[in-house]
């Protein structure tokens, strides 16, 4: 499982470094372009496209840790349960919500100074799936299991 783990990791933070990148490239690249790095849209832009870019990264380089930090240390076999594939791909999915709305609530805030509160939920309940990831697969054991005893 460790290893799927890693490469679901790795993967997570090649699209998340390459979407931003691609999505800025175009602005890049615009006549107006020299105007955008001396307004007041140069701190969020930098909030909303590097912060996911250098998360991904960082992903990228430290899948192995992380994916010793859900699974333990050592592993004998390749042998996928259920339970650890739920864990993972809630991690995962955790790791994606945070790093985004990261992004969207720093560059509301340098912007405007208020917050987006939308993304500060989305951004708590990608916290809750990283930090809580033992207890939905507690929670989907429970609902797989309770249709089965009666």
């Amino acid at each position: 499982m460790k290893p799927f783990s890693i490469l679901l990791i790795k993967v997570l933070g090649l699209y998340l470094a390459l979407q931003n990148l691609l999505s800025v490239a175009p602005i890049l690249f615009n006549a107006d372009a020299r105007d955008m790095w001396q307004n007041e849209l140069f701190p969020m832009l930098l909030a909303m496209i590097l912060l996911p870019i250098v998360a991904g990264i960082l992903l990228w380089f430290f899948a192995g840790a992380l994916a010793n930090r859900i699974h333990g240390e050592s592993e004998p076999g390749v042998v996928v349960k259920e339970d650890e594939l739920v864990r993972a791909g809630l991690f995962l999915i955790g790791v994606y919500l945070l790093v985004q709305h990261a992004g969207v609530l720093m560059g509301t805030y340098t912007a405007s100074g208020s917050l987006a509160y939308g993304s500060l939920l989305v951004f708590a309940l990608g916290l809750a799936m990283v930090l809580g990831s033992g207890f939905f697969a507690w929670l989907y054991r429970w609902a797989r299991d309770s249709g089965i005893r009666r």
